[in-house]
């Protein structure tokens, strides 16, 4: 008698421990989910684009236009500011690390600044896809440029500087675009 309830002791822990381990790995797989929606959030937020006007900053009624204006115009010209001195910089030897830095910093900086770009004009979207298209160039060389790193003994800077500088080209492109729609 004493062996059957040895077993049923030792089969009663085991079920115990299976039921403790798929619990652990249920609630890996639960926390490993969690921890990664806000990363896939954000990444599918910077691939759709930059940041557009919220509804509260959307000119409202009681606003004076002329103060609307104003602002919509130095947010613009901040924006350019950002893309000229990223421009710029693309023209200056740097590191990727520099260059992933700065990215970074214009990206942040122009989904805070983009928003308060509130003017109603037909020209403004196509100011605001000329701004995205920019920063799409500038992440488009960017990934080339780790990539290049990534295969080093592959691909040299000589490929590096092939792939991209038609994008920083583009980018500047992009850059005069809305530099024009803005003196509209």
């Amino acid at each position: 008698m004493s062996d059957k309830s040895g077993e049923f002791g030792r089969s009663k822990i085991s079920f115990v421990l299976i039921f403790a381990a798929l619990l652990a790995v249920l609630l890996v797989l639960v926390l490993f989910y969690v921890r990664q929606s806000p990363q896939a959030t954000s990444e599918a937020v910077s691939q759709v684009g930059l940041a557009q006007p919220a509804p509260q900053q959307v000119e409202q009624p009681g606003q004076d236009p002329a103060q609307t204006a104003r602002q919509s115009e130095e947010a613009a010209r901040r924006v350019l500011a950002g893309l000229e001195h990223f421009q710029d910089a693309t023209e200056r030897s740097m590191s990727y690390d520099e260059y992933d830095e700065m990215l970074t910093r214009l990206k942040a900086d122009l989904n805070n600044t983009l928003p308060t770009f509130v003017s109603h004009n037909p020209s403004d979207d196509a100011f605001r896809q000329e701004v995205a298209a920019a920063l799409r160039d500038y992440t488009a060389a960017g990934n080339w440029w780790k990539t290049r790193i990534r295969n080093s003994s592959v691909l040299n800077d000589a490929d590096r500087d092939e792939r991209v500088q038609p994008s920083w080209k583009s980018a500047r492109t992009h850059l005069e675009n809305a530099e024009k729609l803005l003196l509209r």
